[in-house]
């Protein structure tokens, strides 16, 4: 064996130890089929999908959408690479689904330009009686889940993306957008958080 090859084959070996336990899943299901390494992928990420749609859906939405995004893996399980992170592509295909299904259902007009905003007073108004009524419900522990479901989508979803982990290089990947931007979006939103849980 040449010295390049025993590099080539050294660095190889040291980038499959770096992978992480659901890339190696990812790339074993795509590579034999294994439906054990498909099953522990669903056990290890399908709660968090689930909770990120539907922050930005409802239950059923959700529901619905994680057995699409499921498909989609399956279907599209050749498309995943080695050094893909897999959280990443997945939460890629579940917000793309959303997206088609909300557009689909005229309940989502997406403009990849716009920074939805609205003025803090009015954020901070629509969301005041919402979180109110739940708190005099007795949902206190579901207030700050409240103050999320008001914020303008894109804020929502770059929000909700960081609080499952995700770093802004991550997030603009998924989101389609320049890391900036998601800055600023992120920002938004935790200021506008800010106002609605200082005025409770």
């Amino acid at each position: 064996m040449s010295i390049g090859a025993s590099l080539q084959n050294l660095f190889q070996g040291k980038r499959e130890k770096a992978l992480g336990v659901s890339e190696r899943l990812m790339l074993q299901y795509s590579a034999k089929g294994d439906e054990a390494s498909l099953a522990a992928l669903f056990d290890l990420h399908n709660n968090k999908l689930f909770y990120f749609l539907k922050v930005l859906s409802d239950s059923t939405v959700a529901e619905d959408i994680c057995q699409r995004t499921w498909i989609k893996v399956i279907e599209n399980s050749h498309l995943f690479k080695s050094g893909d992170n897999f959280q990443a592509w997945l939460f890629t295909i579940g917000r793309r689904t959303l997206i088609d299904e909300l557009r689909k259902s005229a309940k989502l007009e997406y403009n990849n330009d716009a920074v939805e905003l609205f003025s803090s007073g009015e954020l901070t108004k629509h969301a005041q009686s919402t979180i109110e009524e739940d708190v005099a419900k007795g949902l206190e522990k579901d207030v700050f889940k409240a103050c999320i479901q008001q914020l303008p989508y894109k804020q929502k979803e770059a929000l909700s993306l960081q609080l499952e982990g995700f770093g802004l290089r991550e997030i603009a990947a998924i989101c389609s957008a320049e890391k900036e931007t998601v800055k600023t979006r992120i920002r938004y939103a935790k200021d506008s958080l800010k106002t609605m849980l200082e005025k409770l």
